[in-house]
């Protein structure tokens, strides 16, 4: 492969107020070579306020197009949006496209685990649409996705095809990559830095189309100098000042999707201390899923019901975890406000709209799972939807359910694609401008129909346990990645990788599930299990678990009810249990 230092950081100074701050500098690419003329950019945090004209007037073209993605970004534990209070570890985006665009705050994932969920939010589709038996490629990161479906077939492609688009991805993709396959970027694709998330320290990337920003076509390797959250930044700049100085008419639509705040939780070295005084200490633990007792997980499934007591040891490295996470977001911050800023310094601010979402959720220590996601609960499946642009009324809030099966529907209506011709299948999502938009025709109708439901699918992968014991491996932050939450000394053993004592499974074979979440009056989660593996295939045919919780009195899952109801209630369960097989047997126009 090739490589070239190139754009190494993007860097504010190591602190970082709860409440949106007053414009700050922004510095990219402390030292660097590169072949590009564009040199250093230097750029102030802006609001949707006063716009310079920069070099463009776009108001007679089609809008550009922003989606920042990130992974595992929690709604529920306070990491993202609507913030919990003033404390966050974004305020720049909570000033640019909270404040100033809409909050979506019932946004759901169809599928929470990183592969589905993007493949998901590619093509509109659901799971069941996409779905193969057994493993596709080279491991099990497939997670029983077909990705036959999806590398030649996601709305970007349209963008590219129907409408002109210049495109461009930069950032996680996939867990499994084209790649993989000897192939090069998908269908539909410019401009290609991407990878599988790889690495926050020394990334890698797959390139095409960004030679002429320093990386040659083909992959790049970075160094213990380069950290990925910034890298992604400063190439998504870069581009979207290359593309709008070539053509100021010609629309664009950038895809920024930063590893953060995956595991093993990365901080940019400069932000490796940062922590607001303001800001909570552990994650939320005062509710009664945070290290919950055995009785209180009698009647959950799987092991759930099993999993161990959180110790100590377990319950600091959770904290550790919590922290680290915010402060990989804080790079992300810094990157979505760089962005806004060269859009604004540009003259296409007014002309662009902007979407933030995450791909799920997380958890920290509910049911005693250490981290990761996978369940069926809030925490895991409710995340943000930010958006911000023209005709979007700023500080709007929401409510309808929405899933990101309606993400890739929403973007084309929003570049104004009425017939699509690029060899995409029909979608299972609906577009969500007429929510957005204030003038929007089916505003009003489009608000009285929409759906009250969300549907989740999910087929085991495999165990995962975290253990916090017997850490034998040694890891040096930051000159490499390090599964450790104390990272302020290395090697230390408050770790969770190479560890094989007091371990903490996050799932079994029985987490295989199909449900409905419910915006009635009780928050209905209406759950389906099915013991066994994709695998070999799993239809939903040979139920052996139920789950039923009433969130609008029960948050956090505790209650399950379902023993209780199908017992003084059949009839309701027997609606429930028909509709969630309904999703389930859903396609295109057929899905609610």
């Amino acid at each position: 492969s090739s490589r070239q230092r190139a754009y190494s950081v993007i860097r504010v100074p190591p602190s970082v107020t709860p409440c949106p701050p007053a414009p700050s500098p922004v510095l990219y690419g402390s030292h660097y070579t590169m072949k590009s003329s564009l040199l250093a950019l230097v750029a102030t945090a802006g609001t949707m306020g006063a716009h310079s004209s920069g070099v463009a007037n776009q108001a007679a073209t089609k809008p550009n197009i922003v989606f920042f993605l990130t992974d595992d970004q929690d709604q529920m534990l306070g990491g993202s949006f609507p913030t919990h209070g003033d404390a966050t570890p974004m305020p720049k985006t909570n000033e640019l496209l909270a404040a100033n665009g809409a909050t979506f705050t019932n946004m759901f994932v169809h599928t929470p685990i990183c592969n589905p969920s993007r493949s998901e939010t590619l093509t509109g589709r659901m799971f069941h649409n996409l779905k193969q038996t057994g493993q596709f490629g080279p491991s099990i990161w497939g997670m029983h996705v077909n990705e036959t479906k999806v590398f030649d077939h996601s709305f970007v492609r349209s963008l590219k095809e129907d409408a002109g688009y210049a495109t461009g991805h930069f950032g996680k993709y996939l867990n499994i990559m084209p790649s993989d396959f000897d192939l090069g970027a998908p269908a539909g694709y410019d401009a290609w830095l991407a990878n599988p998330g790889g690495d926050y320290i020394a990334p890698s990337f797959d390139t095409e189309g960004v030679e002429d920003l320093g990386y040659p076509d083909g992959s790049w390797d970075g160094t213990s100098d380069d950290y990925s959250t910034a890298i992604i930044g400063n190439v998504s700049v870069a581009w979207i000042r290359k593309v709008v100085t070539e053509d100021p008419t010609r629309p664009f639509f950038a895809y920024v999707a930063p590893k953060a705040a995956h595991e093993p939780f990365m901080p940019a070295p400069w932000y490796a201390d940062a922590w607001d005084p303001s800001w909570p200490s552990t994650e939320p633990r005062d509710n009664p899923a945070w290290n919950a007792s055995y009785d209180s997980r009698s009647d959950h499934p799987s092991d759930i019901a099993s999993n161990p007591l959180l110790t100590d040891t377990a319950a600091t490295l959770i904290a550790d975890i919590f922290k680290n996470r915010w402060r990989t977001l804080m790079s992300v911050d810094d990157v979505i406000s760089a962005v806004y800023t060269e859009c604004e310094s540009l003259g296409v601010v007014d002309n662009t709209y902007f979407l933030f979402t995450s791909d799920h959720g997380f958890q920290l220590g509910q049911f005693n799972m250490v981290m990761d996601k996978r369940r069926v609960y809030d925490w895991d499946t409710r995340v943000h939807l930010l958006v911000a642009g023209p005709g979007i009324v700023p500080g709007s809030i929401i409510e309808q359910p929405v899933m990101n099966i309606d993400v890739a529907p929403t973007i084309l209506e929003l570049a104004g694609i009425t017939e699509i011709t690029a060899d995409l299948a029909d979608f299972d999502g609906h577009s969500v401008a007429p929510l957005l938009l204030k003038d929007h025709a089916l505003a009003l109708e489009t608000a009285e129909s929409w759906r009250d439901t969300v549907f989740f699918e999910y087929y085991y992968v495999n165990d995962n346990p975290k253990c916090v014991q017997n850490c034998t491996t040694e890891y040096n932050y930051p000159d490499e990645e390090s599964e450790c939450g104390d990272l302020s000394v290395q090697p230390n053993e408050a770790c969770w990788g190479g560890c094989d004592v007091e371990c903490y499974p996050t799932e079994s074979t029985q987490n295989n599930f199909i449900a409905v979440r419910k915006m009635d009056s009780t928050g209905t989660l209406y759950v389906e299990y099915q013991n066994g593996t994709q695998n070999t295939g799993l239809e939903f045919d040979a139920v052996d678990f139920f789950e039923l919780y009433e969130t609008t009195s029960d948050e956090w899952h505790i209650d399950n009810v379902y023993a209780k109801v199908v017992g003084a209630d059949a009839a309701r369960i027997s609606s429930l249990s028909d509709e969630v097989h309904a999703w389930y047997g859903c396609a295109g126009s057929t899905c609610p």
